[in-house]
């Protein structure tokens, strides 16, 4: 993500840079006059060009438990855990980084931006995606690499029809689900933008999430049709993208209990392995009571672990370039599978899970994709919904 004090868009996946708030009131919900297109944060109002470090930690962290949780070696209770919280951690923090001040109120203004930052890298990445996915059935045509099963040269087409519906199911999109994503934000910022355009209180929004949470949830239950660019999952999504809003001066301002984040993160964790295993992607929530309350005290906590963490700049470069790495991971595993294979004859998958196998193969995914990141980002940052002429860097300090 730009460094250069620049913003291109709401959300933490877009070559966003998130701007040090003034200082503000520590009640998470202020009162005071209404603006008339709808409330706008102090951090929409009146920003500084400091970059906030421990978001980048966050958003680093957060990748990697993405990464984690869709390896083959970690045992069925991590991955429960992981998914009780990494997606709705990434939505909680799009609404942190939203700014509505830079489109002016104008839906026409925001829907361009939100069609450059979230569609154009869609497509984008959707493709280049499609030709790393037709890269290992090539190199198991010719007897290189065994590690990809045979797909029917019928069913080529299948990865571009489902780009254009726009949903994470692995049928449709086996070359990179995790486009579902980016449509889903789309949606998600669209919804909440003519929310935040029509309703004039802090209150009223949050009981037009409270809504759109038991709208979701129903959904979820009685729905068996999934809606384009995954519109049925933006009803729950839009409820972690308001409260990342709704929060975003009380979190930037407000120091944080190290031993209320512990408690949160146990009672999260808890409540996580009580619930039934979350997938967004697949509008699976178990309870729903269960669901928000155990994402919303990891979310917390990862927050307040982030502002206490140092600052590694490979964590953080991984946090500023999230978009790369989020839609690239099926490649960084594609390039440790084939190494792996080309060396040991072997897959890492075919491994028992272990924590520690899982980690590393993690970690390894994440290492080989910093060349790829840097040439996009520096070279390519049109595919991100960037403009040219920016560059990356890792920043010093914290």
């Amino acid at each position: 993500m730009p460094t250069d004090g620049t913003s291109t868009s709401c959300g933490p996946l877009s070559g966003t840079a998130i701007f040090a708030a003034a200082p503000g009131p520590r009640d998470p919900f202020p009162t005071g006059k209404d603006r008339k297109a709808g409330f706008r944060s102090q951090g929409d109002l009146k920003m500084t060009t400091q970059r906030i470090k421990w978001l980048d930690t966050l958003k680093g962290l957060g990748i990697f438990f993405v990464f984690l949780g869709h390896t083959a070696l970690t045992n069925e209770r991590v991955d429960h855990y992981i998914f009780s919280f990494h997606v709705p951690l990434f939505f909680f923090i799009s609404g942190m980084f939203c700014k509505y001040a830079d489109t002016s109120g104008s839906f026409r203004k925001f829907l361009l931006k939100g069609l450059r930052t979230r569609i154009v890298p869609y497509f984008s990445f959707g493709l280049l995606m499609y030709c790393v996915w037709l890269f290992p059935i090539l190199l198991r045509k010719y007897g290189i690499y065994q590690g990809s099963h045979a797909i029917p040269e019928s069913l080529y087409y299948k990865p571009v029809l489902g780009m254009l519906y726009g949903i994470g199911d692995s049928r449709w999109l086996p070359h990179n689900s995790m486009l579902w994503f980016l449509a889903c934000l789309f949606v998600t910022e669209v919804i909440f933008f003519v929310m935040n355009s029509i309703i004039k209180s802090k209150h009223m929004v949050l009981a037009a999430l409270a809504l759109f949470s038991i709208i979701g949830y129903i959904d979820s239950i009685y729905s068996p049709v999934r809606l384009p660019f995954s519109i049925d999952v933006a009803f729950t999504a839009v409820v972690f993208y308001g409260l990342g809003y709704l929060l975003k001066d009380y979190l930037l301002t407000s120091g944080f209990d190290v031993r209320i984040a512990f408690i949160c993160l146990v009672f999260g964790l808890g409540i996580g392995f009580i619930n039934d295993r979350v997938d967004m992607n697949y509008k699976a929530y178990g309870n729903p009571l269960l669901f928000y309350m155990s994402s919303l005290m990891s979310i917390y906590a990862y927050i307040s672990f982030a502002k206490r963490l140092p600052n590694v700049r490979l964590i953080s470069y991984v946090g500023q370039s999230s978009l790369v790495f989020f839609l690239l991971q099926d490649a960084g595993f594609l390039i440790v599978n084939i190494i792996t294979y080309l060396m040991f004859r072997t897959s890492p998958n075919s491994l028992a899970p272990n924590i520690g196998y899982a980690c590393s193969y993690v970690l390894l995914s994440i290492l080989v994709l910093f060349p790829v990141a840097y040439i996009i980002n520096n070279k390519l940052p049109i595919i991100t919904g960037r403009s040219r002429g920016r560059s990356y860097r890792v920043e010093r300090g914290h």
